[in-house]
């Protein structure tokens, strides 16, 4: 008996070492790197997984769930790993240029926010025509067409919180100019519609006394308007007005855009070229 007692004993002991020996390296085990978070090729942009595609396939361009782990500052934050190694530009991840434009350095498109740059997209369009490359008047200012920024890349008006892609238009007053007249006005109302990309009721584009109130200019074709597109003969293109559809003084039937210098000098020379922008598409007509 005595010797199944020590044998039980020694079996005993030896299974409480062993189970203590394993607790204690249990509890002082090294935990394993972490997996990466992103997927490899996040920052290869030749690769189908990277960031910049991922974050514009679901619609992340506010750019919070970047701060959540870099930081507000982008330099790295709970994640360590900073964004400006690679976005040195001014504003790091926040730069315009970074999302839309580029071209010429500039911030508007092209290209859009999917890296297109044709006229015949939609997010693109005439944008160059209004801003840089402008053949009839001066530089139209972003705040012409989309609300101000004032409050630079957070600003609730840029993107906000649940961004759809889609630019939203909001007229500004020289699109709404108004032009009086003996005995009345033209009051425009101007109306943005996505999906024939046409602008329509406009000063800017013939709704003004004796202007071409019915133009509808295509936002994906330059040559949709011509001299004659605001005021004059569409087809033609000669901006000689037709008021109500009949000529009158000081406009007569003979005259073409090789006559208007006579009385808008300071605007137009005897060639037809438009000679100060800045007095064309100003909301007022400038006489000699």
């Amino acid at each position: 008996m005595l010797k199944i007692f020590y044998l039980s004993f020694t079996i005993v002991l030896f299974t409480a070492l062993v189970y203590s020996g394993c607790s204690e390296i249990e509890d002082n085990l090294v935990t394993a790197p972490e997996i990466g978070t992103h997927p490899p090729g996040f920052a290869d942009s030749n690769s189908p997984e990277f960031h910049g595609k991922y974050i514009n396939d679901n619609k992340l361009w506010n750019l919070k769930t970047c701060q959540s782990c870099h930081g507000n500052d982008y330099a790295g934050g709970s994640s360590g790993s900073s964004c400006l190694t690679c976005h040195s530009a001014s504003g790091g991840p926040q730069n315009c240029r970074l999302c839309h434009g580029g071209v010429s350095g500039k911030s508007h498109p092209p290209k859009a926010l999917n890296g297109e740059t044709s006229i015949s997209y939609v997010g693109v369009g005439v944008h160059t025509y209004h801003i840089d490359s402008t053949k009839y008047s001066a530089p139209v200012a972003c705040g012409e067409c989309h609300t101000t920024l004032t409050g630079g890349f957070s600003d609730p008006n840029h993107i906000g919180d649940m961004p759809d892609g889609t630019a939203e238009i909001n007229f500004g007053p020289i699109a709404k100019t108004v032009t009086t007249f003996k005995g009345g006005g033209v009051f425009p109302d101007p109306v943005w519609d996505r999906n024939t990309a046409t602008c329509s009721n406009s000063y800017c584009h013939g709704n003004f006394r004796d202007g071409n109130s019915e133009a509808v200019p295509v936002w994906t074709d330059r040559n949709s308007v011509k001299c004659g597109s605001c005021h004059g003969d569409p087809v033609t293109g000669n901006p000689n007005p037709i008021p109500n559809g009949n000529f009158f003084h000081p406009h007569y039937p003979s005259y073409t855009i090789g006559v208007c210098y006579q009385c808008h000098g300071s605007v137009i020379d005897q060639s037809g070229s438009i000679i100060n922008k800045l007095k064309h598409v100003n909301g007022v007509v400038d006489y000699n």
